[in-house]
């Protein structure tokens, strides 16, 4: 199994046991401690590595998580993915938490590279006319891309709407070799 596939189905399991308030808390919680493996190269080794058995792993995590504070949910779900060997897909299980969330919230993310940064009343003109095409409350993120000659690309969860140059160069490309 995938990392995608295993972050999907903890991402189901976390939404489905944890109360949609608590949520926020727990995503927020595991960004922390893969960040935490992330810069800590011997918690990496013990927990996400080849090293120790997942029994050891489980007590090495039991005897760290009352330190830690942890909702009673994320510390359930972290024993879970460490003593099943899953903790490497933690960011991908944090993503697929957070699309989980945001998609029982009626909530979206625009991401849109530009060449330049959007003004702010670009962005709520932008918000607006995604909310009324997706009915979700959209959240705009702006990433600048030099490289675009112009135009933008806006991208809301798998959907991508193309206005860049190059984008437009490309479909009439394809229209003339049809």
């Amino acid at each position: 199994m995938n990392k995608n596939q295993v972050a999907k189905k903890y991402s189901r399991a976390l939404i489905n046991s944890i109360g949609i308030a608590d949520m926020p808390r727990v995503i927020e919680e595991f960004k922390a401690f893969a960040g935490l493996i992330d810069k800590k190269r011997q918690l990496r080794l013990l927990f996400a590595g080849q090293i120790f058995s997942e029994v050891e792993k489980g007590k090495a995590f039991d005897a760290a998580a009352p330190a830690m504070k942890f909702h009673p949910g994320t510390e359930k779900f972290l024993r879970l993915m460490i003593t099943r060997g899953h903790l490497s897909a933690i960011k991908e299980i944090v993503a697929a938490s957070i699309e989980a969330y945001n998609d029982r919230q009626k909530k979206a993310t625009a991401v849109v590279t530009s060449t330049i940064a959007l003004s702010e009343t670009y962005r709520e003109r932008l918000r607006d006319a995604l909310r009324l095409m997706t009915g979700r409350e959209i959240t705009v993120e702006n990433r600048i891309d030099e490289a675009l000659l112009g135009g933008f690309i806006v991208r809301v969860g798998s959907t991508i709407f193309d206005s860049s140059i190059r984008g437009q160069l490309r479909l009439l490309r394809a229209d003339l070799v049809r």
